[in-house]
């Protein structure tokens, strides 16, 4: 999977937040907190996870940044692909909010919310 290793990550508001590592091989860890601290989860994407992410990953194009709406505070998110390099690494930085203006963008984040 030439997207991988991915990162992404959610800064909401009252503690919350949201991360998600992808390695190359496909082992990943959920990070999540709230006011409550929930311990981190570990797995490996089934062969099936595995297509269909890059699938999705292969459809949302160039990055590109969805900004927050003025007065609009917390729920930034950032999606990072692909290795450290030049010209290797693409990110989105996007408010969540805004998703439903890129369904490829949104499919993706929500094929990772469901780990």
């Amino acid at each position: 999977m030439p997207h991988l290793p991915l990162s992404y990550r959610v800064v909401g508001e009252d503690d919350y937040m949201l991360e998600i590592e992808v390695a190359a091989d496909g082992c990943f860890s959920i990070n999540s907190g709230d006011h409550t601290s929930h311990k981190p989860r570990r797995g490996s994407l089934t062969p099936s996870q595995k297509v269909r992410l890059s699938d999705l990953l292969d459809q949302i194009g160039d990055p590109r940044e969805h900004l927050a709406p003025v007065g609009a505070s917390g729920f930034m998110a950032t999606l990072t692909l692909g290795d450290a390099g030049p010209g290797q690494i693409r990110k989105f930085r996007f408010w969540e909010g805004a998703l439903l203006e890129d369904p490829g963008l949104e499919a993706v984040v929500r094929a990772l919310e469901v780990l």
